[in-house]
């Protein structure tokens, strides 16, 4: 016989109770198997707004939000004998014979300093009073309004506040509102938004470009509200905040719009002076 192997005392080969992986890889893993999650879930949610934007029909979309204020301004005019609603009325009348929205569109304005212009649901463009300080002619304003009246076509303001809807919910319901987590995930799923929105802003604008020469013959005047709007912000631009906005910069939609001057041979002509109803301060 042999005599027994000498015992020897050390550590087993393996110890279960012991995890050889690193917490950080750990964590890593997780976050970027959530964040996965989240953006498949967002786009697929996203998809089906777009389908269901696609499927309201106007006089559904008039009942549903027939009731919705615009709550946006210090005070919302509803006068329809306001002057300048009346005019502003008439050139969006006239600028839809060659920008078929497919249903009537009321003009509606709202009492602030701020120049912009919505497209708000059931039909209704709101015009902030400051935008009227920002153009100097009938094709600049043209311009915005046909660019709303885009948004319409495409159903853009639909689609903009049911994904919104969408990433709001998602992320109070999977993480909690204003947890560690959604602080992690929401720059991503955000930037992603940002990016749908400003493509649906860049086809809204080439619509509008597309508008104003069919009713003008020419673009003249096209990049006037973007330019008055550069010169406000300066050129430094918005800096880093530029890839979260949901509009592009407006050096960006400027040097798109010549460009796509350029490209489709639209001429370019001395535009038409804003009507003096609207040039002057406030209605009487």
């Amino acid at each position: 016989m042999y005599p027994p192997p000498e015992y020897r005392p050390g550590l087993p080969e393996q110890n279960d109770n012991i995890s050889h992986n690193h917490p950080l890889k750990e964590f890593a893993v997780l976050l970027a198997g959530v964040m996965v999650f989240l953006l498949l879930a967002v786009w697929s949610l996203g998809l089906l707004v777009d389908w269901a934007a696609g499927v309201i029909s106007p006089e559904m979309e008039a009942v549903i939000f027939s009731s919705m204020q615009f709550s946006g301004a210090t005070v919302f005019d509803k006068k329809q004998d306001d002057p300048r609603r009346v005019e502003l009325q008439r050139l969006v009348d006239a600028l839809g014979r060659c920008n078929e929205v497919g249903y009537p569109l009321q003009v509606r304005m709202a009492q602030s300093n701020d120049a912009n212009a919505f497209a708000f649901p059931g039909g209704r463009i709101i015009v902030l009073e400051g935008l009227l300080d920002k153009v100097c002619s009938e094709n600049g304003l043209a311009f915005v309004l046909a660019h709303e009246m885009a948004h319409f076509k495409h159903r853009d303001h639909l689609r903009a506040m049911g994904r919104g809807l969408v990433f709001t919910s998602l992320s109070a319901l999977l993480t909690g509102a204003g947890s560690d987590l959604t602080k992690l995930i929401a720059p991503a799923l955000g930037m992603g938004q940002a990016r749908y929105s400003q493509e649906r802003e860049a086809l809204a604008d080439r619509q509008a470009l597309e508008t104003l020469n069919c009713f003008y013959g020419h673009v003249g005047g096209a990049t006037e509200f973007f330019v008055a709007m550069q010169e406000e912000v300066g050129e430094q631009g918005r800096g880093i905040g530029r890839y979260f906005a949901s509009h592009p910069e407006a050096v960006q939609r400027i040097n798109a719009l010549r460009s796509l001057t350029r490209a489709s041979g639209f001429a370019v002509q001395a535009p038409a002076p804003l009507p003096t109803t609207l040039a002057s301060a406030s209605p009487q």
